[in-house]
């Protein structure tokens, strides 16, 4: 697996997992003497407000892998389903109708399908959001929808496409979409998959041209004709070679990575072969050096 090399530099923390099984349990068991473990009786403290959590159940998904809310939308959360559904809770009731159902076009299973959704900064006015799918032809695409302008419930059924990245393999296929503090669209990318860095002369996370194994950053709004535009301020742009929506590379499979909302600063948790996984991490001052 290459070394993370993140444009700004991002300091890169390597994590050796270990396997590790617990026998922690929650319930007190109460023996009596003379009575064995087996017949004991089990008894749970009851949760009080100075826990701290509180579970409530607000519905059935079928395999959720992201949840999100609109920007100042206090009342909804969404629920990304993978085979291609987008689930809106309201109020902490799910609501029966699908907000966007996309599962037609959707390729799911193993790593592939719809894997996340990201509203524009400005969603409240424009409607705009974003969902990154594996499609019929499993390729990785990158669509804009807009909300229905009758319900804050339903989305319009038709998107425009913004951008679409090609894997190698069925996995990695990162799928990760991110509005950061800039207001501009992040994307993360898979290294086109399988194992060892197999694809290209030197994996194509360490290649300039290749938009696979990378971070990307891009205005997603229509410009000039162009179905996105790239921001000039990105590490690569002018570069010969280099794509220039690029802004971090050496990536595996950055299957989450988010901002953290008081300091601006970016974490990426990148998957992992076999023994280990990365993180890396930079402040927001080292971004923007």
């Amino acid at each position: 697996m290459p070394r993370a090399i993140l444009a700004p530099a991002l300091a890169a923390t390597l994590l050796a997992l270990a396997a590790c099984g617990s026998d922690d349990s929650s319930a007190e068991t109460d023996t009596a003497p003379g009575q064995t473990a087996s017949a004991a009786k089990t008894t749970r403290a009851k949760p009080t407000a100075a826990d701290g959590v509180k579970l409530l159940s607000v519905g059935r998904f079928t395999s959720p892998v992201y949840v999100t809310a609109p920007p100042g939308d206090t009342r909804r959360i969404f629920v990304v389903e993978q085979d291609g559904t987008i689930r809106v809770v309201r109020g902490g009731k799910r609501v029966s109708r699908p907000f966007l159902d996309l599962r037609a076009k959707v390729t799911a299973g193993g790593e592939q399908g719809l894997l996340s959704m990201a509203f524009a900064p400005d969603y409240a006015r424009t409607r705009r959001f974003y969902v990154n799918y594996t499609d019929r032809s499993g390729t990785q695409s990158v669509v804009e929808f807009r909300r229905s302008k009758t319900s804050r419930d339903r989305a319009l059924t038709s998107g425009r496409l913004v951008l679409r990245y090609d894997g190698e393999e069925s996995n990695h296929n990162g799928g990760l979409l991110v509005f950061g503090p800039d207001r501009l669209l992040y994307i993360g990318t898979g290294d086109g998959g399988g194992a060892n860095d197999q694809h290209g002369s030197r994996g194509n996370a360490q290649d300039l041209g290749s938009l696979l194994g990378k971070l990307l950053r891009i205005d997603p709004r229509a410009s000039r004709g162009r179905p996105y535009s790239v921001p000039q301020s990105n590490p690569f742009v002018g570069r010969d070679g280099a794509r220039g929506e690029i802004y971090s590379y050496g990536l595996r499979n950055p299957w989450r990575f988010s901002f953290d909302r008081a300091t601006g600063d970016l974490t990426i948790g990148d998957v992992g072969q076999d023994l280990s996984e990365e993180i890396d991490f930079a402040t927001k001052a080292a971004r923007a050096a």
